[in-house]
């Protein structure tokens, strides 16, 4: 370890002001905590250490070597979620990576199948060697059943349980003016925490039919972003990196869709982006292995959520 070049006090003001610029996004949050007796601690555990580290911080570089442990060759990750939408659905079956910055392999050939009270759906691999497994376009979840994810890869048998939490009517999203050109940005769409609605927002942008953006290539015209509520507030949450602002004209389609998570899928989530998005912020938390509910060794997450959606177009 070797001793920064900033000093002791640039580095307290630099945390003070990172801490400063999150602070205010997350007001209603702290807000809704402090308002219920039973969650009051949570600021206790969360704020009152957060200043005693500001307070010893001394401001130091480690250098950190990635590695990453070999797999056995059976190993799955999966990515599936069925919703509440009338439409096909997909499964997604990839091997893990065992180098930075490459694209998995794709599993192909693997049988999939989704039972539940309803009927069993088999999948069908679409497009050949893909490794994304499809329903039939008029599947969906539905809230009480028991959903069942069976994979059979290799002569291994992988299986996933899971239902549908209940979903909620949600309050459109806020977007504002930039301040140095005549563009908007996604101002706040929802608070990080709530200790009873655990929710995932799907963000898409579409100005591919603005006057001046017709001609162009519709891809670049387009932006998914992901927002969540979760039943905790992590130190690493609140002081991350700041992401990407994502500007786009007068005009633009907004579609805002909320998915229902349970408190499974919720701690999937939490462990997920405290392994990606929050690292790399002030304070990262120990790394450790993401959560699942595949069974046999495999990796990722198989859910059921129920979906809202509204839309809005951005005006002046």
């Amino acid at each position: 370890m070797k001793k920064s070049k900033n000093n002791f006090s640039k580095t307290i003001v630099i945390a003070i002001r990172k801490f400063a610029e999150k602070q205010s996004k997350l007001s209603h949050a702290f807000h809704e905590i402090a308002s219920v007796p039973s969650q009051r601690r949570i600021l206790e555990f969360l704020i009152l250490p957060l200043i005693f580290i500001l307070s010893i911080l001394t401001g130091c570089e480690e250098k950190s070597d990635l590695q990453f442990e070999s797999q056995q060759s059976n190993t799955i990750v999966v990515d599936g979620m069925i919703t509440s939408e009338v439409k096909t659905h997909s499964i997604k079956l990839t091997k893990p990576v065992t180098t930075l910055n490459t694209l998995p392999e794709a599993v192909s050939g693997a049988i999939v199948i989704i039972n539940s009270e309803s009927g069993t759906e088999t999948l069908t691999e679409q497009p050949a060697n893909s490794g994304i497994y499809k329903t039939s376009p008029d599947f969906f979840g539905e809230m009480g059943k028991n959903y069942t994810l069976l994979i059979s890869y290799n002569g291994t048998i992988y299986s996933a349980k899971a239902t549908m939490a209940r979903g909620f009517l949600f309050s459109a999203l806020k977007y504002r003016k930039n301040t140095n050109d005549n563009f908007y940005h996604i101002d706040w769409v929802a608070n990080p925490y709530n200790a009873q609605k655990f929710t995932m927002y799907e963000i898409l942008l579409d100005w591919s039919s603005v006057a001046g953006y017709e001609t162009q290539n519709p891809d670049s015209c387009k932006a998914r972003l992901l927002y969540y509520t979760l039943p905790t507030l992590d130190v690493s949450q609140v002081l991350a990196s700041e992401m990407e602002r994502v500007s786009f004209p007068v005009g633009t389609l907004i579609t805002e869709k909320s998915y229902s998570l349970t408190a499974e899928h919720a701690e999937f989530v939490r462990s997920f982006l405290m392994e990606t998005n929050w690292q790399g912020g002030l304070f990262d938390a120990a790394h450790a292995n993401i959560a699942t509910n595949i069974s046999n060794g495999a990796f990722g997450f198989f859910s059921v959520c129920d979906v809202n959606t509204l839309s809005l177009i951005v005006a002046p």
